[in-house]
């Protein structure tokens, strides 16, 4: 009730103010017309009207006067009127008694209304006895009766409307101070939230400065808000920001973005395994004014995957110990019996010797593909370009394809790109592949090679043949150690292919229909011409103090 009875007060105060000003507007009108009509006035008009301005003026400063004012501002109007009646009778003079009233309406209050009606009804009666000769001559009693009248129909219409304004004031006041409460409300539950979450939270501009973070970060990463504001995340490297601001200018302009998995760095230079999620903070009309990204540590989820891993591999290593172990068994088994009949034998058989070379030379191929498929082999990567390496390898199978009336034909779309690579190893991947598209058709057909770039950053390898394909059950373990079809086959070649693959971080998909044929595509990351300008862009942007040095950057960027 104290609140509603200050807000009132409140209003009142600030109506009189407005009120003090459209009457200093009148006063100023009434001197500048006077001025050209009627200069003998100013006399009059001048003094009176500046002083009850002034008084006006003077007592819309106080607040703790705001109801006084009020009846004294339209106390003073009918007064000045009153007075200019008196000084000059004229109709014109008359009318103006309405002008108080009508004002008094600024208010929209019952009370200030019902109060200028009685006043006007007052001077009205007043005025047209005092000087009825003067401002109506041959006038009977019956036209004040009509004036009088005249004045309370005013004063009906301004209180019923004023009773209908007050009361959607009132409404609108409730609903403000409601909205009010729930905005501040909200506000501290979502300040609770903000600064109580133990995951890390940074609100930050689209080029990753610092406008605030919460009580998560500062645990987390052990860097103070008033430490951070203002600068660029702390955190990342410049290689990281460059990736993460791409990210942010897609979700301003609306795309979604999943968890961003990379490595941040603490305070104390520690490595942080993270996933970021990032949304975009609007105002009313959807504009973007920010960034809240959302830090999840996630470093001992990484370490439980990479045990995982671990258990894996060595469930593989074993599968392939126990593979080569079956396989090297037979072509040992194979000459052990032919070493027992020659050693039982006088004379040795000649057909002997050739079939052992042949085991001996079959078990050192499984061998000398087991190592490969350990280590694919020395990092010796190149800059090479991509189409002579590929056109080298289809002219180094053409021949073979055409003895088994096979055509492979090649589409490139790129010219000049690069890629860093192992040249030989990409080439084993590709005779690899092409081999088995080549032994899958027996009665002939096609096999087509496109190279693309599938986006800035990557090159796209198809190999599309029309052969037998492969049956569904068969496509699941391809990559199985030592499952082959092939009645000569190791069943590592796809491991190999797909190993050294993996090695140059590329990617590799097989998808086939069983009699319409196999596709194979793999994905390699390609040279960008401006990626030294980028970092070089990046590190100018980032102020000198912030900057890491060069050894933690070169260690970061392994890292991340």
């Amino acid at each position: 009730m104290v609140t509603q009875k200050n807000n009132r007060i409140d209003l009142v105060n600030k109506r009189n103010q407005l009120m003090a000003k459209l009457l200093i507007f009148f006063y100023m009108m009434s001197v500048t017309i006077n001025l050209f009509v009627d200069p003998d006035i100013l006399l009059f008009v001048v003094p009176v009207g500046f002083g009850f301005c002034l008084a006006i003026y003077l007592l819309a400063k106080k607040k703790a006067l705001a109801l006084m004012t009020m009846y004294l501002s339209i106390f003073f109007i009918f007064s000045f009127f009153s007075l200019l009646i008196i000084y000059e009778p004229l109709l014109i003079n008359f009318i103006y008694i309405w002008l108080g009233l009508i004002m008094s309406s600024i208010y929209h209050l019952v009370k200030p209304i019902l109060f200028a009606g009685i006043l006007t009804s007052f001077a009205t009666v007043y005025f047209f006895f005092q000087f009825q000769q003067e401002i109506f001559p041959g006038s009977d009693l019956i036209d004040v009766v009509y004036v009088v009248l005249f004045g309370w129909l005013i004063t009906a219409f301004l209180f019923y409307s004023s009773r209908f304004t007050e009361n959607l004031l009132w409404q609108a006041e409730q609903k403000s101070e409601k909205t009010s409460k729930e905005l501040v409300k909200t506000k501290g539950y979502l300040n609770s939230l903000f600064n109580h979450l133990t995951d890390p939270i940074i609100i930050h501009d689209q080029n990753g400065k610092v406008l605030q973070v919460n009580k998560g970060f500062e645990k987390t990463y052990g860097w103070k808000n008033e430490d951070v504001v203002g600068k660029l995340m702390p955190q990342l490297d410049d290689l990281q920001l460059i990736f993460l601001r791409e990210k942010w200018r897609a979700v301003i302009e609306g795309k979604t973005i999943h968890e961003i998995e990379m490595k941040n760095w603490t305070d104390e230079e520690q490595l942080l395994e993270v996933a970021m999620s990032v949304s975009a903070i609007k105002i009313e009309d959807g504009s973007v004014v920010a960034l809240a990204t959302i830090i999840r540590d996630i470093t001992e989820k990484k370490q439980t995957e990479e045990w995982i891993r671990r258990s894996e591999k060595l469930s593989v290593v074993g599968q392939l110990a126990a593979g080569v172990a079956h396989e090297i068994r037979n072509p040992i088994t194979v000459i052990s019996g032919f070493l027992q009949l020659m050693h039982q034998r006088e004379k040795p058989s000649k057909t002997h010797i050739p079939v052992m070379l042949s085991e001996l030379a079959r078990i050192n191929k499984i061998i000398s593909e087991f190592l490969m498929l350990a280590k694919p082999g020395a990092e010796k990567f190149e800059k090479v370009p991509i189409r002579p390496l590929i056109e080298e390898v289809l002219t180094l199978l053409n021949t073979s394809a055409i003895m088994k009336s096979i055509s492979i034909s090649s589409n490139f779309t790129i010219t000049q790109t690069i890629i860093e690579c192992e040249p030989d190893q990409i080439k084993q991947v590709l005779i690899n592949l092409l081999k088995n598209s080549i032994e899958a058709m027996d009665h002939g057909g096609q096999i087509q090679v496109d190279v693309n770039e599938f986006d800035e950053k990557t090159v796209h390898i198809q190999i599309i043949d029309d052969g037998m394909g492969v049956p569904k059950e068969v496509l699941n373990r391809i990559r199985e150690p030592f499952f082959t079809t092939k009645e000569k086959g190791t069943g590592l070649g796809l491991m190999i292919s797909d190993r050294i693959v993996e090695h140059h971080q590329g990617e590799m998909e097989i998808t086939s229909v069983e009699g319409e044929g196999t596709t194979v595509n793999i994905y390699l990351k390609k040279v960008l011409r401006n990626q030294e300008a980028e970092n070089e862009h990046s590190s100018q942007e980032r102020d000198p103090k912030d900057r890491t040095t060069t050894k933690r950057n070169e260690v970061r960027s392994r890292a991340w």
